[in-house]
């Protein structure tokens, strides 16, 4: 599981280890990491690692590291990045990260579950893209063309994933501490009436059963799918 340490993650770690899951948590700040190990329940079986996943050599050392474990029968990849403005607004940095902490991360973790999933012919990966990648803004181009990049990449490998289901479950704004503070913070927060993707944010325990459906069973003959979660 990527992308534990942001607002996401905690909900995610915490649905599947309720459900019994062994799961191996990966994020870029130990400290984060040490403080989501101490804040859920059944932490016994969450194992972390540092691990930055736009590096293609250190998610391919992450996979092999779980693979003397035994090859994940579920990989949900939440890491991810944003970042608004117009396009001629965006530095060159801000360019580069927003593509690839989203898509090109995407990219690498895919490429690594697959390559584990694909020769037992059975597996489920779960991407957490954004509501944004269907819905283009002019304030938010660059990171909706990511997680239209992400999507595009989910749909496409589930066309040949050999028995290993790829899906992608497509949030609307999450509901987390930080993104009240930063709606509080824009002028448009004291209208009457708020943009409908901001007044109606996203609790992360949906999302986290989108993805745990989507990981389970129950959801056997769904592939290749974007679940909107609003």
């Amino acid at each position: 599981m990527t992308g534990v340490t942001g607002g996401l993650g905690p909900a995610l770690v915490e649905a599947f280890l309720a459900l019994g899951a062994e799961v191996l948590a990966a994020g870029r700040r130990r400290t984060a990491l040490d403080d989501l190990r101490a804040g859920v329940a059944h932490h016994e079986r969450l194992h972390t690692a540092e691990c930055d996943l736009t590096d293609p050599a250190g998610t391919e050392a992450l996979f092999d590291a779980w693979s003397r474990k035994g090859d994940p029968d579920v990989v949900v990849h939440a890491a991810g990045a944003w970042e608004d403005g117009a396009l001629e607004t965006q530095s060159d940095d801000a360019v580069a990260q927003i593509v690839s902490d989203n898509l090109t991360s995407a990219a690498l973790v895919l490429r690594a579950a697959l390559r584990r999933m694909r020769p037992r012919g059975r597996g489920s990966v779960v991407v957490i893209a954004a509501s944004r990648a269907e819905e283009p803004d002019a304030n938010e181009a660059l990171f909706g063309a990511a997680k239209a990049g992400v999507v595009h990449l989910v749909e496409a490998t589930a066309r040949q994933s050999g028995g290993v289901r790829v899906n992608a479950v497509l949030p609307g704004v999450l509901d987390t501490a930080q993104n009240r503070e930063m709606c509080q913070n824009r002028e448009w927060e004291s209208r009457e009436k708020l943009p409908r993707e901001v007044s109606a944010r996203v609790a992360p325990a949906e999302v986290a059963r989108a993805a745990l459906w989507l990981a389970s069973d129950e959801s056997g003959g769904v592939n290749g799918a974007r679940v909107r979660v609003a």
